[in-house]
């Protein structure tokens, strides 16, 4: 496969400039051997034909070849030390020379045909055809440098044509000699230009495999690492969920054997706290997975920042107090575009994480515009600071600094790595600035918002608004959950039917002409059953829409998306009862809209 020697750099691949490359630099290492060559069978043929031929025609036809050898060597010692210069390379200027040269050569043929001689004649034939041959090898990387075969031996195949007599024959082996040395030439050209072709595709083939094998190695260590982080993850989170459930179960016997009503209540305050942390490390996890699943959208709107920090300071400056702390809000008028809601916990989570490690001294938190259009929301501590290589690790799931027993008075390790996932997600910028005895900065940039007309606040979840009367059908395979949800509904005023599967229901209600109002399912249950297929199957057995919730425990992100895309008001495990009242009472307003409208 021959290369377009005269193509332009911006029209051939990457790998023939390669080729090309390789070509060239060939060309040049091989020409010092051909140049000494050159003087060598130069003075040699001058020193044959002295006394046979003009002296001055010998001297000057030396002195030519000697010329264009000096030319060659400077041109070589320029590609040395630049290999290209403009848009005319050396290359180009050598294989010029080289021709010319081989006219000088071919000059010899024309200028020392001497048949009175046939000494010379025949020692002249026999130079330029070694001059013509050795241009094979020497210049078989760079073909255009080949041609120089043709002006050298030419003019002596034509001598012989028409020199008369029997010389004409010796003129046609001249001539097919040089058209032997051209084929040759060629083919040689064209094998060397394969043997790099394939030597740059076997070494692009090792690079290739080396930045695979590099990447293959890159995604097993990380791969190990997920693993590792996950073992982690799940070490920790069972140790976490095991510590308030085996304090529930220690309250709870102690309760069976409280003696008076004032102990009973002291130990109902335990397990409600206990119980109230098992539920904290659940809504983390909870919300772990929700980040990871995608199913938290953002929903941006104007905050305004004051705001923001007054319900802040209101939920927050008890809890620095109870710790010695002054938390201090510096007031500002400036609107910032984000979701309020996450927003506020991540900064909710960066407050309470430097109340926690901060000792003495405050926590100041404040705003201040920053000159590319954001807001930066800034939380300051004079806690004992964070050493440069902890900053990116204090940001995954579980990881504490200086807290191996695992003490849940420092946090379970997930506050952090929820603010991280949510910057992430709102494409807030999250900066770390922290030094050891001194304390750290925590900072949030914000979009800046110049508009002024803030949205209504949200309507808080739960209302005073009684739901009682309503008919509420409770599917879940469980029957202590089936009975726990009874227990409370019927205390709310509600009529309710628990049953463990559809087929359950379906009975269950035409036996007792049950027509729910609502029906609150689990989302997996028995059999492989899935509690919006549920709710679409009692649906069509009713031959209407009943509002209704999905509750799960479920905390792997595939069966987050599957719960959500069922468009129910979709609840998870475990619920604050306020929280269930206030869906419920969603529910019912919703029909009662429904019913209004029709």
């Amino acid at each position: 496969m021959a290369l377009d020697v005269d193509a332009s750099p911006s029209t051939i691949s990457t790998q023939q400039m390669q080729v090309r490359a390789e070509q060239i630099d060939i060309l040049f290492r091989n020409t010092p051997f051909s140049l000494l060559t050159n003087l060598l069978l130069s003075s040699g043929l001058a020193w044959v034909l002295w006394d046979v031929a003009d002296h001055g025609t010998i001297i000057g036809w030396w002195l030519t070849i000697a010329f264009f050898v000096v030319v060659r060597v400077g041109l070589l010692f320029g590609y040395r030390r630049c290999p290209e210069t403009g848009a005319a390379p050396w290359h180009t200027y050598l294989t010029i020379a080289t021709v010319l040269a081989g006219g000088v050569w071919g000059a010899a043929g024309w200028l020392f045909f001497i048949p009175d001689s046939p000494v010379a004649l025949i020692f002249v034939t026999i130079v330029l055809a070694g001059i013509a041959a050795g241009s094979v090898p020497a210049y078989s990387a760079w073909p255009p440098a080949q041609y120089s075969a043709i002006p050298t031996a030419l003019p002596i195949a034509l001598c012989y044509l028409f020199a008369g007599g029997h010389f004409w024959v010796m003129g046609l082996m001249c001539l097919l000699y040089l058209a032997n040395v051209l084929t040759s030439a060629r083919r040689l050209s064209q094998g060397l230009i394969e043997s790099l072709q394939l030597r740059l595709e076997k070494q692009q083939l090792v690079q290739q495999l080396q930045t695979e094998k590099a990447a293959a190695e890159a995604a097993r260590a990380k791969a190990e690492e997920a693993n590792q982080a996950k073992s982690r993850f799940l070490a920790a989170a069972s140790h976490d969920l095991r510590q308030p459930l085996h304090a529930v179960n220690l309250f709870v016997e102690a309760l069976r054997h409280a003696q008076d009503a004032d102990k009973a209540e002291q130990v109902l305050a335990y397990l409600g706290a206990s119980a109230q942390a098992l539920e904290e490390l659940l809504n983390d996890l909870l919300d772990i997975s929700k980040l990871e699943a995608g199913l938290l959208k953002p929903q941006n709107m104007v905050v305004e920042v004051q705001k923001l920090f007054d319900g802040l300071a209101q939920e927050l400056r008890p809890i620095a107090e109870q710790k010695g702390l002054d938390l201090g809000f510096v007031p500002s008028r400036l609107t910032v575009w984000s979701d309020p809601q996450m927003l506020a916990r991540i900064l909710r989570n960066i407050i309470t994480n430097a109340i926690r490690y901060t000792d003495k001294g405050a926590v100041l938190v404040g705003c201040r515009r920053q000159g590319d259009g954001e807001v930066a929301l800034a939380v300051y501590d004079t806690g004992p600071g964070i050493a440069p290589e902890y900053h990116e690790a204090i940001f995954r799931e579980f990881y504490q600094i200086g807290n191996p027993e695992r003490d849940r008075r420092k946090g379970l390790g997930l506050g952090l790595a929820i603010v991280d996932n949510l910057c992430r997600l709102l494409g807030h910028r999250l900066d770390l600035r922290s030094t050891l005895g001194r304390g750290s900065v925590f900072s949030v940039r914000v979009p800046v918002c110049v508009e002024q007309d803030v949205q209504s606040p949200m309507p808080d979840e739960a209302t005073s608004l009684g739901f009682g009367g309503w008919a509420v059908l409770v599917i879940d395979d469980e029957p202590a959950i089936c009975q726990a949800m009874e227990e409370v509904l019927v205390c709310w005023g509600c009529p309710v039917l628990t049953a463990l599967s559809a087929q359950d229901a379906l009975a269950s209600m035409a036996a007792e002409g049950f027509v729910p109002d609502v029906i609150v399912a689990d989302y997996r249950l028995r059999g492989g059953a899935k509690g919006s297929e549920t709710i679409a199957e009692v649906r069509r057995a009713l031959g209407r829409s009943v509002p209704a919730m999905i509750l799960t425990g479920d905390t792997a992100p595939e069966r987050l998306r599957e719960a959500s895309a069922s468009g129910y008001l979709l609840l998870h495990k475990p619920i604050q009862p306020a929280r269930l009242r206030a869906a419920l009472m969603h529910l019912g307003s919703a029909e009662a809209l429904a019913a209004a409208s029709a």
